[in-house]
Order: structure tokens, then sequence, then C-alpha cells
């Protein structure tokens, strides 16, 4: 006599089906994003002290390369370019340049910080009343050498899963103000320049914003970025998560490319570009009716060309928004702040 198969109902059919895909995809989450798990550098160390004009036979037109003082590869690269090759000396030394704003020695109050390379000044400022007030503080910094601008990575590891708050990072990496960066770690593309090193080259359409060796500071839109020209360039600091906050003549914007709920009133970071050797550090307290509710991209935007930037670029924001000076936080980060796997800093450099 046949038995006959009894077949399992279909809503139990769809529930382990649900319950398997869901465990496979927490599994990965977990694996990539989550548990900690160090990541190579791709090895690259981005040109620093020179730039070299290289000249073709067949053009009347310069072009510009960055190389590196000690890299073996740029004197072969240059032996196989038919043309005239010069090299100049790239300079970001700006203690004469902001002479006024440096002191001999270290001078340091609640809100200030100057020594011979650095000069600090965290404002607290606000805009609008009762339900709409915003608070914001602004870090004002003129640096003498571009390397007292650094990148720092959670538990000093690039690689995912890898978390700190800024205080943490402020501490462990001997920082006079920090802020929090892009949140490299929260995906796996995007580009990662950090301290004249590439660990990250590849981009995933988010704008991009390059802080070189000569203190020049440039947003890109996704499309428009070159990586490989970029470190050719002398990139020293890449950062992509964005949207750039101002245009190319330094003018506010009312158009992003975010996704909605981005562009609305949130907690926000970024950092601010006037000239080669002065920077500003901004971060928005939000979500605390009464205190602070935030501010939107345009109005961002605003505050920036408000402040005289001539660039601006967004970073990661929401809980993630936060400032610290002297060993403390500045602001005050919506429900408590949450921990990142970087942070953009000013320190004293020998």
């Amino acid at each position: 006599m046949n038995k006959k198969i009894r077949l399992l109902p279909a809503w139990l059919i769809i529930t382990i089906d649900v319950v398997v895909i869901a465990a496979y995809v927490g599994g990965f989450y977990l694996f990539y994003y989550v548990t900690p798990r160090q990541l190579e550098s791709s090895g690259i160390k981005t040109a620093q002290e020179s730039s070299t004009s290289i000249t073709s036979d067949d053009s009347s037109e310069n072009t510009s390369e960055s190389t590196s003082k000690d890299s073996s590869d740029s004197s072969s690269n240059s032996s196989n370019t038919t043309g005239t090759t010069t090299t100049t000396t790239a300079t970001t030394d700006w203690s004469e340049t902001f002479a006024d704003k440096f002191t001999d020695t270290v001078v340091t109050t609640d809100d200030s910080y100057t020594s011979k390379n650095i000069s600090i000044k965290v404002k607290k400022c606000t805009k609008g009343s009762g339900s709409n007030l915003v608070t914001y503080y602004v870090a004002d910094v003129y640096l003498a050498n571009i390397k007292c601008l650094q990148s720092g990575f959670a538990d000093n590891t690039y690689g995912v899963g890898y978390t700190q708050d800024v205080l943490s990072m402020d501490s462990d990496l001997n920082a006079l103000l920090a802020i929090n960066g892009d949140y490299y770690g929260n995906g796996s593309n995007g580009i990662v320049i950090r301290n004249g090193e590439v660990y990250r080259d590849t981009t995933n359409g988010s704008d991009v914003c390059v802080l070189y060796y000569d203190g020049t500071m440039k947003t890109y839109s996704g499309d428009e970025f070159d990586a490989k020209q970029a470190i050719k360039d002398g990139a020293y600091q890449a950062w992509s998560f964005g949207p750039s906050l101002l245009d190319d003549s330094g003018n506010a914007k009312t158009s992003f490319t975010a996704d909605g709920h981005v562009q609305q009133a949130n907690p926000r970071t970024a950092i601010g570009y006037y000239e080669p050797g002065h920077y500003c550090f901004v971060v928005v307290d939000g979500r605390q009716s009464g205190y602070s509710v935030g501010l939107d991209l345009t109005d961002f935007s605003s505050l920036f060309k408000e402040l005289g930037c001539t660039a601006a670029y967004n970073l990661d924001g929401g809980k993630s928004s936060e400032m610290t000076f002297n060993d403390a936080f500045v602001n005050q980060p919506a429900d408590g702040g949450r921990e990142v796997s970087d942070c953009v800093l000013i320190k004293e450099v020998e």
C-alpha cells in the first residue's frame, strides 16, 4: 500500500523561507559590518613634497603630476614619459601667512588653544527661537603645518566593526580637537585616504571631499571624481559621505545629491575651507526640541556661506555628530551619541 506524502502547509513553508533568508542576511551583516575585522590598506602612499610638471613633445598643454620624494616608481614613470620634466617643491608652511594667529608658547583657555603651529577657537552659536531654536558649534582652525590635521580610526585600526565614540578616539590619538568623520566602516565602497595613505580607492557615487597636501580642499561629484588623479595630485585626506555644501563659486546650494530623509533637519557635522591652512569644523545639534532641532541641508549650506567658506563638505550626522575639545564633549549628541569608525582631528606634530 502506498503511503501518502504529507506536504507542509504553505504558511509554514513561507515562514521557514523567511527565517532562513533572515538568518543568511543577518549573518552576512554581522560578518561584514559588525564583527570587528581588520582590513588591509592598498599600500599606496600619496605624493606630498614635490610636484612634477610634464610637457609633452606633441602638445602645448602642461599636465601636473604629483610625485613622492622617495618613490622609486615616480622616477621610472618619468623615464617612460616623452617630454621635459621639471620639479618644484610644494610649500605647506603657513607660520608666516597666519603669524598673528600663533603664539610662541602654548596658551589654552576653555574655548581656545594656540601654539607655534595651531590656533583653535571654539564658539557656541544659536539661531531661531522656541521650538525652532538651533544650537551649533564652530571651531575656527589655523594651521602652520597641514599634518596637524589628521584622521583617526577607532581602536587605531582600519577595518569594519571597529567603533569608538569621538572622545575615546580623541584621548587615544592625543587630539586637541576632534569631530566624527564619514563612518567609512559602514560600507564596503567609497574612497578612503587618510593621512596620505590610500586604504580604499573604490567609489560609491557619493560626493567626495579631498584635502591635498598643499592645504587646498576640493569637493567633487561622484561622476567627476578621479581617484587616480587625486592620488597623483597629492591627496592627503579623502572622505566619501557628502554631499558637498557649496558650489564651485563658494555659493550656497539648494539642491543636493542625497536621499530625502538626509536632507531634512538633523544633527550635522561638516568641515569648511577658507584657504590653505584655514579651516573650520562645525557640529549642529538636533532632535532636541527647545535646545536644538537641527538643520536641513539647505540651511546648513547657507551657514557655510555666512561663515565665508569657499568649500564645505557634509560628514556623517545624526547621532554620530560629535565634537570634542580640551578632552571633553563640546556639543550634546542626540540620544547620547553613538560610536563611529573614524574621526577628523587637530593635534600637535613634531
